[in-house]
């Protein structure tokens, strides 16, 4: 149990931390020229001489995006919630989004750490005033995944390999919408734990429409919202996704009433299931988090 509401915290923050900032077109160099003046998710502006050579990742999402730019030698330290690929089990645990080992990452002698939103800005306060850049990372929306991939590609000296990366995903969410594109939209709730969701402003929730789904908690808030018993109720989604294990879930009073209760739409997805990480993380598996969504939404694996 104290795990479940670990990752309901986490998930939680992953969409509110990204949600804060402003959407930077300005001050992106593009390409692998250096040196270069870059702008981050939340406005920092940075410079960096060369591509770093020292990496350290607190962002889940930034720490996939960096393994699929081949970049996991330069890797000395994620976080403890970076457990994707494999091969983050061999780098270093430098601590959390909220608490970070300042004073371990200052002697890895990182050249950057990479955040999501506002996370941890006592620490990155720190880390800056020992001359190290901290990037952030965030997106609301698909095209900002895209954008943080590309940036993030960029500033490593990975440009071609980020491209080659996006167009990919891009590929991939052609494909799952020319499959979907016959199919009825169905209202659906996701649940990532104590009625919290994910609202306009979250890439997960701004990103339900690509899968004909109707998120009823876009009503609800911006990022993260959370909705009473009774407002879930009313909204009576078609399908209901709960972000825990069946046995763990604790259905409130007047549930039995809603569509997807009365018609055997729910769907568990444990904090355990790889599938989790796809659909809460703002990465490069994203769209297959949103193929998963779909199958379970429309039926499509039945």
């Amino acid at each position: 149990m104290k795990k479940q509401m670990l990752f309901l915290l986490m998930v939680v923050l992953m969409f509110s931390l990204t949600a804060c900032g402003e959407k930077t077109e300005g001050g992106q160099t593009v390409g692998d020229s250096f040196p270069m003046t870059v702008t981050d998710y939340i406005g920092t502006e940075m410079e960096f001489e060369a591509a770093p050579e020292k990496i350290v990742s607190l962002s889940p999402s930034c720490t996939e995006i960096l393994y699929a730019l081949g970049l996991g030698d330069k890797m000395v330290g994620v976080s403890n919630w970076c457990t994707y690929p494999e091969e983050t089990a061999e780098v270093e645990k430098v601590g959390d989004t909220i608490n970070v080992n300042v004073e371990r990452v200052i002697e890895l002698e990182a050249d950057v750490v990479f955040v999501s939103g506002f996370a941890a800005a006592e620490s990155v306060s720190a880390l800056n005033a020992a001359g190290i850049k901290v990037y952030s990372i965030g997106a609301k929306d698909v095209e900002e995944i895209y954008h943080t991939i590309t940036s993030v590609g960029n500033i490593t000296g990975t440009g071609e390999k980020a491209a080659e990366l996006v167009n990919d995903m891009k590929a991939k969410l052609t494909a799952l919408t020319e499959k979907l594109q016959n199919l009825e939209n169905k209202s659906v709730f996701i649940d990532v734990g104590m009625l919290y969701s994910s609202g306009s402003e979250d890439y997960l929730g701004a990103s339900l429409s690509l899968i004909h789904a109707d998120n009823i908690a876009l009503s609800a808030g911006k990022n993260s919202p959370q909705l009473s018993a009774e407002a879930v109720i009313e909204l009576n989604p078609q399908v209901y996704i709960a972000m825990s294990d069946a046995g763990s879930f604790e259905k409130p009073d007047g549930f039995d009433e809603i569509d997807a209760f009365k018609n055997g739409e729910v769907y568990y997805i444990d904090y355990t299931d790889p599938a989790a990480d796809m659909i809460t993380r703002d990465g490069p598996r994203f769209i297959e988090g949103l193929e998963y969504l779909a199958n379970l939404i429309h039926g499509l694996d039945k």
